[in-house]
């Protein structure tokens, strides 16, 4: 072959063959699953321009144009594979459980990032490009291949700093993808600054995403990770609504045995208007809607473990820090409640439609148990639940209204307005708070 491109079109071939495998299978969709599509793509087009450069390059007295776009296009798509890894590092660092302001510390550091690389790009445009040698001894310098050099060193220092910061946050199999990207590209950059003929950068990208395939990115192994999750934590349940009066010869032998818990989170969520929504839509059409609604809530209860307790006509409940008991338990409820109004908003917007909700949360002891003998019944009391149901039919429209307890174990991490103490049936007068989050 007349020209060192071998390399290129083997990992072009693994890229191909890599999205086709890909976006075949059924996805569970997250931010770094995204980047990842991304990044497909953008590898993609850092081969191909790859391949296309290194050809035009050894004809660039007569194509010298078309050889300065290729050849600055490469140099651009390898800038956008690097952002895109750096902004996967920081994506898997930002786990549900994060407070606010150290998720807006991270999207501001991936925005920073942006306006960089849209400098350099600039930089790369305004500056020439310089060619060495023809056939398969050909590289380019110049500005522009130094800024990228530069860009790739920096992002390898800034990824292993991200890990070092979060490495407790992040699993293992995430650790080592990302880590395979910084021995990767900081390898073959090395060795590429020395002996540019080489080209091993853009094949490096394809190895890169073989490894982040197989190791994190694998649907099927997403799936089954998934799957596996849900089983145990049915196990869980299973366990702790049964307890261990299972272990008897017959079920009809199951005694009534309570479940008490110190601490438990509860939501209560109720539709604004809904007799109003249910005329205008038709009860039947309404329904559906809500039924729909109550799904992807229920989707998301998953993700932040939380377990719905029940559906009521507009009305739906759930709670936070069962069947294992969790200190976390009322952040990950307000994360939960703030999810639901997003979702709101979102559903709102693609429907045409101006539904509302209010929600309530409270916290205390929480006592769960099994009813029945033949047919089991789960069913909760907890003084948390109807406070949370008071507070949710006093709370302003699309708005979070929580509990004093709920408040001071939140205070220093999210921000909140004093409601006027008010008096609440069978708990006397209440000091009540109003979560600020700043969304619907």
């Amino acid at each position: 072959m007349s020209v060192s491109i071998e390399f290129q079109i083997a990992g072009l071939i693994y890229i191909v063959i890599l999205t086709f495998a890909f976006f075949k299978k059924v996805k569970w969709d997250s931010l770094p699953n995204r980047l990842y599509k991304l990044l497909l793509l953008i590898t993609f087009l850092v081969l191909a321009f790859d391949i296309a450069s290194v050809i035009s390059i050894n004809h660039r007295d007569e194509y010298p144009l078309l050889n300065d776009i290729l050849s600055k296009g490469y140099l651009i798509a390898m800038l956008l594979y690097i952002y895109a890894i750096d902004s996967y590092a920081v994506a898997t660092t930002m786990n549900k459980g994060i407070p606010v302001y150290r998720r807006k510390i991270k999207e501001g550091v991936i925005i920073f990032l942006g306006v960089v690389v849209l400098v350099i790009i600039g930089l790369i445009c305004a500056n020439t490009l310089y060619y060495s040698g023809y056939g398969r001894q050909i590289f380019s310098y110049g500005l522009p291949s130094d800024l990228i050099y530069v860009f790739s060193t920096f992002s390898v220092a800034f990824v292993l700093f991200v890990m070092m910061l979060n490495f407790k946050h992040v699993p293992l199999s995430k650790l080592l993808s990302i880590l395979s990207f910084c021995f990767m590209e900081g390898t073959i950059a090395f060795v590429q600054m020395f002996n540019r003929e080489l080209l091993l950068v853009s094949f490096g990208c394809a190895v890169t995403l073989f490894i982040m395939y197989f190791t994190v990115e694998n649907p099927d192994a997403q799936t089954i990770s998934r799957l596996s999750h849900a089983n145990k934590r049915a196990r869980e349940l299973l366990k702790f609504y049964s307890t261990s009066t299972l272990s008897r010869k017959s079920m009809d032998s199951l005694e009534k045995t309570n479940s008490f818990f110190q601490e438990a989170c509860v939501l209560s969520l109720d539709v604004v208007d809904f007799a109003r929504f249910s005329n205008r839509m038709g009860i039947e059409r309404f329904s559906k809607y809500l039924s729909s609604f109550y799904d992807r809530i229920d989707g998301a209860a998953e993700t932040f473990n939380i377990e719905k307790l029940k559906i009521v006509g507009s009305s739906y409940m759930a709670v936070a820090g069962i069947p294992e008991e969790n200190r976390s338990s009322a952040s990950e409820l307000i994360h939960f409640a703030m999810e639901i109004l997003n979702m709101l908003k979102k559903s709102n917007d693609s429907n045409g439609m101006n539904l509302q909700v209010r929600i309530g949360i409270a916290s205390g002891p929480f006592v769960a148990n099994l009813v029945g003998t033949q047919n089991f019944v789960f069913n909760a009391w907890s003084s948390a639940m109807s406070f949370a149901e008071r507070l949710q039919q006093s709370a302003q429209a699309n708005s979070i209204h929580v509990s004093e307890d709920v408040f001071l174990q939140l205070k220093d991490l999210y921000k909140f307005e004093e409601v006027p103490e008010a008096e609440y049936e069978g708990l006397g007068r209440q000091k009540t708070y109003t979560f600020e989050w700043g969304g619907v």
